[in-house]
């Protein structure tokens, strides 16, 4: 009798763990070239994408970019 019922248990286990790999139609090759390296070192990626983030800022805002961050600072 318990044997049948963890038989149950483990299909159903087996059903609701398998799950299918994640595609993004025709993006999930570059997806896949994209997490496959930053899975390997993301730090890199962390200092260009917030080296370009802060210089678009600096962009949009000119220097009040500095006013900006001393408000936001004292708000938090």
């Amino acid at each position: 009798m318990v044997d049948v019922t963890y038989q149950k248990f483990v299909k159903r286990w087996e059903e609701v763990t398998d799950i299918p790999p994640q595609t993004f139609g025709p993006l999930t090759s570059l997806y896949k070239k994209m997490t496959r390296r930053l899975k390997v070192m993301p730090w890199p990626w962390f200092v260009g994408v917030s080296t370009l983030l802060a210089f678009g800022l600096y962009l949009a805002f000119g220097s009040a970019i500095a006013s900006l961050v001393t408000l936001l600072q004292r708000g938090f």
